[in-house]
C-alpha cells in the first residue's frame, strides 16, 4: 500500500485462494465450536417474542418493520426442519442460525483484515477482538436480528475497501446488494449509505464520467432489495390499501416514544455504559480505553497510509454513533454494527506501526484474550437458567397458578418466559394493554379490568405483581410511567376496586403478588362476599348497580346473579347460607343448580320466602335430599325475585357450608 490510500491489487491464483480458505475455515470453526457451546437458556424480550411469533403465527404476520426479514427467516429454517420429520419450537434452530452467522461473519472479517493488511497475525487479532467482544459473542448465542445483518455488513466493508481501490459497476453493485439485505436484517442500516457516499466523492476523480453508471450500479440493487421487499410486503402480503397506512406501519417503531428524544446528560452516561458492555462484562470500559489508546497512538501513521479509507470508515462510525447515540444509547445491540469498522481501523494502525509482532500487535492480542476470558465467564453465567431470576419467578408463579388464571406481570421477560416455558397464556403487562391502544390510559385500564372481570367470571384467579399495582419503584415501569406520562397513582386507582379483595402471596421467596382468589378457593374457603366487586359472579335484568356493604341493585323482570363455573361435590355441601335483604313487595326467592352439562331447571332448584325490610337476613338453605342436588353440580343461579317492582335488593354474601362445619 502506498501512501494516501491507494492500494495494490491481490492476485486471486488457484492455489493462493485454496490455500488461503484454510485459516479463515479454521477461524469458522473455532469461533462456531464457542458460539455453540455458550450457547444461552436464558433469552432477552425480543429473543423470545421472535420465538413465539414464528412458532405460532402464519408467515404472513411474521414481518417486523423494523427486521423485515428475520422472522421469515426463522418460519422457512422452522418448516423446512419439519419437513424432514422434526417438529419443535424455532428456539434452538434460530440460536444455531445464530450461531452460524456470527462465526461466518468472524471469519469474513478475517479474510478481510488479512487481504488488506496482507497480514494473518493481524488477521487472528481482529477475529479474536470481533468474535470475542461481549455484544457480538452474546448476540451470536442469542435469537436476535444483529449477528445476520453483521455478516452483511463486513460484506458491505469489504466492499468499500475495493471500491476505494477499484470503483467498478460490479464491485459497487455487490456494495448495494450487500446492505440491501443488511436492511432488511434491520432497518437501521440503511445509515450505511452516508460512509457509502463518502467513498464515492473520493473516489469521483477515478470514476470521472462513469459517476452515473456506478451510482446506478450501487444503487439499483439497493433500492430494489430494500423499496421491492417494503412495498411487497406492505401493499401485498399485509393488505395497506393507503400511502398512510404503509408508512404508519414501516415508522412504527419511531413513534413509540421508547427510543430518541431529547438528549440528556443521561444519554452521555448511557452511551459511556454501552460502549463498555458492548466491549465486555465487566471490566469493558477499562478495556475499551486500552483499545482506544492503542488506535491512537498508531493514528498519524494510520491517517498517512490509508486517508480515503480513514475518512470513509470514521464517516461510519460517526454517522452510527450520533444516532444510537441519540436513539438508544446503552444498548449494546446497536453497537455491533460499529465493531468491524473499528477494529479494521485499529487492525490498520498496528499494520503501519511495523512489520511482525511488534508491541502493539501483542498488547492486542493480550487485550484480546482478556476479553475472550472475561466474557466467556459472563456469558455462562448469564446463559444459565439457575443464574436467571425472572426465570425462577415464572416457574414458582406457574406452579402456584392454574391455566386459566390472569397473570398481571411487570413488562419484561416474565410476560415471555410464561407463555413460553410454562404454557400460562393468559399474560397481561401494563405496557402490552397500553400499546394496544396507542397509549389511552383509560382504554388500556378498561382492558385490564375487563380481562379480570372475565377471568374471574370463568372462575379462575387474578395474580398482580406489587410493581404493576404500585408501578415506581422497578426501573422499567418507571420508564412506562415517563413514557405514556402517567403517575404511580393513577395507575393504582385503576386496581382499586379490587384491592380490598387481594390477598399478599409471595413467589420464589421473594417476589410479591396479589391474588383474587379463584372460585374454587372461595367455594372451599370463606365464600363469595360482594363487599366490593361481583368475585365472579354475572348478572342480568338488574339496574342501578353498585357495591356498599354489599351488592346492591335494582332488580328488573326475572333477574339473575350466576356464579362462576364450579366443580361441587354435593356429598361435601349440605347447606348453602345467603345474607341479604329485599325492600320489594314481590319476596319469593330461587336457588337453581347447573347440572354437569350446565343446564338449569325447574326442578333443579329450591324456593323460599324473603322477610320484608332492609335489614340483611342470613337464610341457610338446606341443600341434601333436594332435587339436583346429587353428583356434581357445576355452577349456582340465584334468582333474587321472580320479578323487580322497584324496590331494591342487597346481597352481601353466599356460602356453602362444608358438612363438618354443620
Amino acid at each position: 500500500m502506498k501512501a494516501g490510500g491507494s492500494w495494490s491489487r491481490p492476485r486471486f491464483s488457484g492455489a493462493w485462494l485454496s490455500k488461503s480458505l484454510l485459516a479463515p475455515a479454521l477461524c469458522f470453526l473455532l469461533s462456531l465450536t464457542c458460539y455453540l457451546t455458550t450457547r444461552t437458556q436464558v433469552h432477552m424480550f425480543d429473543a423470545l417474542s421472535y420465538v413465539l411469533d414464528v412458532d405460532r403465527k402464519p408467515w404472513r404476520e411474521l414481518f417486523h418493520p423494523h427486521h423485515l426479514a428475520y422472522g421469515p427467516l426463522g418460519a422457512l429454517i422452522r418448516g423446512g426442519l419439519h419437513t424432514l420429520g422434526w417438529h419443535g419450537s424455532a428456539r434452538v434452530p434460530m440460536q444455531v442460525t445464530n450461531a452460524i452467522a456470527g462465526a461466518l461473519g468472524v471469519a469474513l472479517f478475517f479474510a478481510v483484515v488479512r487481504v488488506v493488511t496482507r497480514r494473518t497475525d493481524l488477521a487472528w487479532c481482529g477475529a479474536l477482538l470481533l468474535g470475542a467482544s461481549y455484544a457480538y459473542w452474546y448476540y451470536a448465542i442469542e435469537i436476535e436480528v444483529y449477528t445476520i445483518a453483521a455478516v452483511f455488513l463486513v460484506l458491505c466493508l469489504w466492499c468499500i475497501v475495493r471500491m476505494l481501490q477499484v470503483p467498478t459497476p460490479g464491485i459497487c453493485a455487490g456494495l448495494g446488494v450487500a446492505q440491501g439485505l443488511a436492511v432488511l436484517f434491520h432497518q437501521t442500516n440503511i445509515l450505511l449509505s452516508v460512509p457509502v457516499l463518502v467513498a464515492f466523492v473520493l473516489v469521483r476523480h477515478t470514476i470521472g464520467r462513469r459517476w452515473f453508471t456506478v451510482g446506478i450500479a450501487y444503487a439499483l440493487p439497493l433500492g430494489s432489495i430494500v423499496a421491492g421487499s417494503y412495498l411487497l410486503v406492505g401493499f401485498g402480503i399485509s393488505g395497506f390499501r393507503s400511502w398512510s397506512q404503509f408508512m404508519a406501519w414501516i415508522t412504527a417503531y419511531a413513534r413509540t416514544g421508547w427510543w430518541g428524544g431529547a438528549i440528556t446528560t443521561n444519554n452521555w452516561a448511557n452511551l459511556g455504559a454501552g460502549l463498555a458492555d458492548t466491549v465486555a462484562q465487566p471490566g469493558g470500559a477499562l478495556l475499551g480505553l486500552l483499545l482506544l489508546g492503542l488506535l491512537i497512538c498508531y493514528l498519524r501513521h494510520l491517517v498517512q497510509g490509508y486517508r480515503q479509507l480513514v475518512l470513509c470508515l470514521s464517516a461510519w462510525l460517526v454517522t452510527y454513533g450520533v444516532f444510537f447515540f441519540w436513539w438508544e444509547p446503552d444498548n449494546i445491540e446497536f453497537w455491533i454494527a460499529s465493531l468491524p469498522p473499528l477494529l479494521l481501523l485499529l487492525l490498520l494502525g498496528l499494520q503501519m506501526g511495523g512489520p511482525g509482532w511488534h508491541p502493539g500487535v501483542w498488547v492486542a492480542l493480550a487485550l484480546g484474550l482478556t476479553m475472550l476470558a472475561i466474557n466467556y465467564d459472563s456469558i455462562s453465567r448469564r446463559g444459565r437458567m439457575e443464574y436467571d431470576r425472572q426465570r425462577r419467578i415464572a416457574a414458582a408463579l406457574a406452579a402456584r397458578s392454574a391455566p386459566g388464571d390472569l397473570l398481571l406481570v411487570p413488562d419484561g421477560l416474565q410476560e415471555l418466559y410464561l407463555p413460553y416455558y410454562e404454557q400460562r397464556d393468559n399474560v397481561l403487562s401494563l405496557n402490552q394493554a397500553l400499546f394496544e391502544h396507542e397509549g389511552d390510559w383509560a382504554a388500556a385500564c378498561h382492558t385490564v379490568r375487563q380481562r379480570i372481570t372475565t377471568t374471574r367470571e370463568h372462575g379462575f384467579a387474578v395474580w398482580i405483581d406489587d410493581v404493576v399495582l404500585y408501578p415506581g419503584s422497578d426501573r422499567d415501569e418507571t420508564l412506562l410511567l415517563e413514557r405514556f406520562q402517567l403517575t404511580s397513582q393513577v395507575v393504582t386507582q385503576c386496581f382499586a376496586p379490587y384491592i380490598p379483595e387481594l390477598l399478599p402471596q409471595t413467589i420464589a421467596g421473594y417476589e410479591i403478588y396479589h391474588a383474587l382468589p379463584a372460585a374454587r378457593t372461595l367455594l372451599e374457603g370463606p365464600g363469595w362476599d360482594f363487599a366490593h366487586s361481583r368475585q365472579g359472579w354475572r348478572a342480568s335484568n338488574i339496574e342501578q348497580e353498585r357495591f356498599a356493604a354489599g351488592w346492591e341493585f335494582i332488580p328488573g323482570i326475572d333477574p339473575q346473579l350466576k356464579s362462576p363455573p364450579l366443580h361441587i361435590d354435593t356429598r361435601r355441601y349440605h347447606t348453602l347460607e345467603i345474607d341479604m335483604a329485599a325492600t320489594t313487595r314481590t319476596r319469593d326467592a330461587q336457588l337453581f343448580f347447573y347440572d354437569e352439562a350446565g343446564q338449569v331447571a325447574e326442578e333443579r332448584s329450591i324456593h323460599w320466602t324473603l322477610q320484608p325490610g332492609d335489614e340483611v337476613v342470613t337464610y341457610r338453605l338446606e341443600l341434601a335430599g333436594q332435587p339436583g342436588w346429587q353428583g356434581i353440580v357445576t355452577g349456582l343461579r340465584l334468582d333474587p325475585v321472580s320479578v323487580g317492582d322497584g324496590g331494591s335488593v342487597r346481597v352481601e354474601r353466599v356460602r356453602l357450608l362444608p358438612v363438618a362445619e354443620e
